[in-house]
């Protein structure tokens, strides 16, 4: 089984690593086998880190993906190659996502801490949706990570997907989905067939207080150098 962290953030938005250092801290630090850079509303990262990874001839494979501003809560655009406008609502995201071949995830959904998908648009996009991250471990995945898996199988029947949501290289790795295969072809095409399962669990004590630290720096500007 591969092994998948399908949400993290680099500089190309508001995480504190550039992708050559998450690249490097992957290969040589964790048994990830794929991974997906999801900035927020931006691509070029997950583009320049799909480009490094090969050209480095690396073992980690990377996927592109955005996590998409949507009017209804945010979205993880998996396998995309152009950038999906923020602001569409979640059902003409999903839809655009579609037309480039990628899939859909509901990032964190049902979180009171950040934009996330309510359980009625949940239902409404029943069918339509790919996925759902049923496990975040960032603060994000506090109320929700317990009753999520549940839920999906009870009510939605969706690919479950795991992601980190990481902002820090600590973060990487502590939510995480499993799939048939290594490769972006084949994490797509179990997510596809709903054959994937989300494991782990919410960041370290040291990632929180890592991300606490960036959260203050990128809020306050004069100590953004410190």
């Amino acid at each position: 089984m591969g092994k998948a962290d399908l949400h993290m953030h680099s500089t190309y938005s508001d995480g504190s690593q550039s992708v050559a250092a998450i690249l490097a801290h992957v290969e040589h630090h964790t048994d990830l086998d794929l991974i997906a850079i999801t900035d927020h509303d931006c691509i070029e990262g997950a583009l320049r880190a799909r480009d490094l990874a090969a050209a480095q001839h690396l073992r980690v494979s990377v996927v592109v993906g955005a996590e998409i501003s949507t009017r209804d809560g945010h979205l993880l655009a998996l396998g995309i190659e152009q950038l999906i406008p923020a602001a569409l609502s979640m059902a003409e995201t999903v839809a655009a996502i579609h037309e480039q071949g990628g899939v859909a995830i509901a990032a964190h959904p049902l979180s009171w801490w950040c934009p996330s998908a309510s359980r009625a648009v949940l239902d409404d996009l029943r069918g339509v949706l790919d996925g759902l991250e049923v496990i975040n471990g960032s603060f994000a995945g506090l109320p929700t990570n317990l009753r999520l898996p549940a839920l999906n199988e009870a009510h939605y029947g969706m690919a479950e997907s795991g992601g980190s949501d990481a902002h820090t290289l600590s973060a990487i790795g502590s939510a995480y989905t499993h799939f048939a295969g290594s490769t972006t072809a084949d994490l797509l095409r179990a997510i596809r067939a709903r054959q994937t399962r989300a494991e782990g669990g919410l960041w370290s004590v040291r990632a929180f207080l890592q991300y606490g630290v960036l959260a203050v720096r990128q809020r306050v500007p004069n100590l953004r150098s410190a």
